[in-house]
């Protein structure tokens, strides 16, 4: 079955390229550990480790789509910043979602667009 994994990271941190591609790694390899020995997890290997980026345009709108992921029983991986460079420690960037089947991410995500 088709899996992948959504990272969705806020729009509102003007966080420069590199910063934003390092968030996204946290992401993923939170994710990834987190979710080792599942079902979705095999799938989501299978299938290549597909992942796509999406925006949020704030902590708020990320926080709801998070919590709409849990309520429908996704993993979730909340990534806070360690505050070293672009923004202030335990600043919310990003969350993974998955990864799971393409359905279920795209029940909570599909709306949303990419970065």
């Amino acid at each position: 079955m088709p899996a992948k994994l959504a990272i969705v990271m806020r729009a509102d941190l003007a966080m420069g390229k590199g910063k934003i591609a390092a968030q996204a790694a946290h992401a993923a390899v939170s994710a990834a550990l987190r979710n080792q020995g599942s079902a979705r997890f095999a799938d989501w290997l299978r299938a290549g480790q597909p992942k796509v980026v999406l925006r949020v345009p704030g902590e708020e709108a990320l926080l709801e789509v998070c919590a709409a992921a849990e309520a429908a029983g996704l993993p979730v991986s909340v990534i806070r910043d360690a505050g070293r460079t672009q923004v202030a420690a335990g600043t919310v960037t990003c969350c993974a979602i998955g990864p799971a089947h393409d359905a279920e991410v795209d029940a909570v995500c599909g709306e949303l667009s990419l970065l």
